[in-house]
């Protein structure tokens, strides 16, 4: 879906994610689809492109894409069973898998599993996102894209050796990487990817304008 903001022409902001698997190099799965903008994002997008004030000069927020984070919630997860099991339930609620990724009202991801941390309850040392790749790369003039290697040891380790992926989120600089719940920019649903130890993952998330 497509986020339109109205100025002196129609700014069109498209999406694109695209998710593989690798054990050891070789693709094993794959998952594309194209995300929502949501609406949180799109307040964020104004608020970048804005100044509170001029000399000296202060922009509404100097927040930049820099997080990507996994769950397993969301309506197109294939293994609501395996969701809803332990260990997994040891620290991720059981939910109502209902999230879309057709709805610009989603604030975040349904279900968010951790990348790194421990086992059992949520801790202040946990990670539930990854920062992306630096510099981003501009395969077109108006077009930003965003990549994260989730390396086999995270989001399944220890206990957790096998986790149902279904949901996908693209945070901002401002997000904490210790806290569940952050705000996404955009938000995709896939079908059911199972992350073990022994493939990597690779998220490739192209924005465009125009």
């Amino acid at each position: 879906m497509k986020a339109t903001f109205r100025c002196v022409d129609d700014i069109q902001v498209n999406s694109n994610v695209f998710i593989t698997a690798r054990e050891r190099g070789k693709i094993v799965a794959r998952r594309e689809g194209h995300n929502i903008f949501v609406d949180y994002g799109r307040e964020w997008l104004t608020k970048l492109i804005s100044y509170l004030s001029f000399s000296p000069d202060v922009a509404e927020t100097d927040a930049r894409v820099r997080y990507m984070g996994f769950g397993i919630g969301g309506t197109r997860q294939i293994a609501p069973a395996f969701a809803d099991a332990a260990p997994l339930t040891d620290y991720v609620p059981v939910g109502a898998f209902a999230q879309t990724d057709t709805d610009p009202t989603v604030s975040r991801i349904e279900r968010p599993v951790r990348v790194t941390g421990g086992s059992g309850p949520p801790v202040s040392s946990d990670r539930w996102m990854g920062q992306i790749q630096a510099p981003v790369t501009h395969d077109t003039p108006t077009s930003a894209t965003f990549r994260r290697l989730f390396v086999t040891d995270e989001v399944s380790y220890g206990p957790y050796s096998s986790v149902p992926l279904s949901e996908v989120g693209l945070f901002v600089s401002d997000a904490i990487p210790n806290f569940r719940n952050n705000n996404v920019i955009a938000y995709d649903t896939f079908d059911t990817l199972s992350k073990t130890l022994a493939f990597e993952l690779e998220v490739v998330w192209t924005l465009r304008i125009g």
